[in-house]
């Protein structure tokens, strides 16, 4: 059971509190314009809650400085209080306690939340439902119906037109109107099991490619063009241990040959390579001539024996190409092929031998490359030789599809439930019509009935047409009354108040806060409020009240003689 016992509002110029004393059932506040009611429906929002600074508005600048609610909950009585200057200043205590530290408004919310979430295990699955942290605030929107939005049938709750309450809206729906939950819930372990697996398989996918990355920089320092692809861990480590063989070789090398002798041989390779370049070059050279001057006594000698009678100019060149032929010998310019190859053989072996030690050639030492061949072994033994690449995708795969389902599930009906909530609506409904022409008229139409739409939060009047020549349809039927729809829309804040409780799994206060529009034409149907809890027996409590024209602004206290709001100088400043 739930019911709000006082409220308390103290002004700052006065210590005595104005003090409303609420009676069990409907408190129905009637009074001219500007007399507070607006600020009262606001207020009981601000004591249960609301995170809006009602500081600065003109009712309660300077004038209000803090109230106190005082509400009953399941045979616990609770005292709220909430100062207007400080938003951190709010306590919270059962009525038999003493006023403790002031508490700040995050955990003020979670009070109130402990106390109005009947089922810890149902909020944690809406939670991982909606996949969002949502508590009784969310839940306000069924129990405020301001006037700015009164008569409205689509999206027909007044707080949907807030972002944080419309954002959330569908996914509440789509949870209070799916018979799809434990299906879903089953889905939700799934992929948390999924993600668990895909982070693990991932953080080691990340671990994997930092240390390829890191062996294959070593590979690098150590001058060997493998590569470390992951698979090939037993050659990385044979090569590597090969390497570590010659450099602990070329250190026991260097303890008989210092760096400057292997430079020096070096060097004098290099000149003897240059060297023998040269004379191949000059061999090369003397070659050609010799060719030229084959020819050229080739042609002498024709000519001789063409034309004797020139022998006496043409033999003493001939003579003298020949003499030159015989004088000069070419063996020594005949060098062995494999002479140049074999110098720049021994030179590489000189220079094998400089790299595995410190030399000009390398940046990095033999230290260097021995702590290379260290970190290359530690490097090894982190990567994870289980990971399978095939495996990451598999799960990204299936975690698709599972969302996919949980997706398609959500956004299912319950199709029933939500013909039970349209059959209760138009009960009560027609409840009024004894009270309202308006709803007495409709009756009269042909199959009349309130069909809620979970697509778009829509309350759609609609009536069947019986025409004998097509079977029976249902079609919308639709009415400009502001009065009718404001009525309409009142059944649906009820019919959904009762579903939600009925069910005793929602964080949600049990209260309905409305706020009507002094219109004299809808004075008439508001009398039909008072009978709605004909139709919801176990929501209300069947006693009722009705204040006199101005009541609640004239100071009704709980000794009858306190400080009325005006002495407060709670007023529009």
């Amino acid at each position: 059971m739930f019911k709000i016992k006082s409220l308390s509002l103290f002004g700052v110029d006065t210590k005595e509190p104005f003090t409303y004393l609420f009676t069990e059932g409907i408190n129905y506040f009637k009074g001219p314009n500007d007399s507070g009611k607006t600020e009262f429906y606001t207020f009981l929002d601000y004591m249960f809650g609301m995170s809006d600074d009602l500081s600065d508005k003109e009712w309660y600048r300077d004038t209000l400085d803090y109230a106190e609610l005082s509400f009953e909950k399941d045979g616990l009585t609770f005292i709220l209080t909430r100062y207007l200057t400080d938003i951190n200043k709010n306590y919270f205590r059962y009525d038999d306690e003493t006023i403790g530290e002031p508490i700040r408004r995050d955990e003020y919310q979670i009070k109130l939340n402990t106390v109005f979430s009947p089922n810890n295990e149902a909020l944690k699955e809406l939670r991982a439902f909606m996949e969002e942290d949502v508590s009784y605030r969310t839940f306000t929107l069924f129990n405020f119906l301001g006037e700015t939005r009164q008569g409205i049938l689509q999206d027909f709750f007044d707080k949907s037109t807030k972002i944080n309450y419309a954002l959330k809206l569908p996914s509440i729906l789509n949870y209070v109107f799916n018979r799809n939950l434990v299906r879903i819930n089953e889905l939700k372990k799934r992929e948390e099991y999924l993600k668990k697996q895909l982070d693990k398989l991932e953080k080691s996918a990340i671990q994997n490619n930092d240390v390829l990355g890191r062996v294959n920089h070593q590979l690098h320092i150590l001058g060997m063009k493998k590569v470390f692809t992951g698979t090939n861990t037993f050659d990385i480590l044979h090569v590597i241990d090969e390497l570590q063989y010659e450099i602990q070789k070329s250190e026991s090398a260097t303890k008989s040959n210092a760096i400057s002798e292997l430079e020096a041989i070096y060097t004098s390779l290099d000149e003897q390579i240059k060297c023998q370049k040269n004379l191949e070059y000059d061999h090369r050279n003397f070659e050609l001539d010799d060719k030229k001057q084959k020819v050229l006594l080739e042609r002498l000698e024709a000519l001789l024996v063409a034309e004797p009678a020139y022998s006496y100019l043409i033999q003493p060149i001939s003579d003298i190409t020949k003499d030159l032929n015989r004088s000069i010998s070419f063996n020594k310019y005949l060098i062995q092929e494999n002479s140049t190859r074999e110098l720049k053989k021994q030179r590489e072996k000189i220079k094998a031998q400089i790299i595995a030690n410190k030399s000009r050639f390398k940046i990095y030492s033999a230290s260097d490359k021995t702590r290379a061949v260290t970190l290359v072994k530690e490097y090894l033994e982190l990567y994870d030789k289980n990971y399978d690449g095939d495996s990451l995708l598999n799960i990204k795969r299936e975690l698709k599809q599972v969302r996919d389902e949980i997706r398609v599930l959500q956004n299912s009906n319950d199709t029933e439930k939500i013909n039970k909530l349209s059959a209760d609506i138009t009960r009560l409904y027609k409840s009024s019509a004894d009270a309202s022409d308006l709803a007495e008229f409709d009756f009269r139409r042909p199959g009349f009935q309130i069909q809620y739409f979970k697509k778009g939060n829509l309350l759609q009047p609609q009536i069947k047409d019986y025409d004998e020549n097509v079977e029976e349809q249902v079609k919308s039927y639709y009415t400009g009354s502001m009065a009718r729809h404001t009525l309409i829309q009142m059944c649906g804040y009820l019919a959904f108040m009762k579903l939600l409780l009925s069910e005793n799994k929602y964080p949600l206060i049990p209260i309905l806060v409305s706020k009507r529009k002094t219109r004299r034409h809808m004075q008439k149907q508001y009398k039909s409020v008072r009978k709605y809890p004909k139709g919801l027996e176990k929501l209300t409590v069947r006693k009722s009240r009705q204040y006199s024209e101005g009541e609640i602004g004239n100071g009704h206290t709980q000794d009858g003689n306190g400080a009325s709001c005006k002495s407060l100088g709670i007023s529009p400043s």
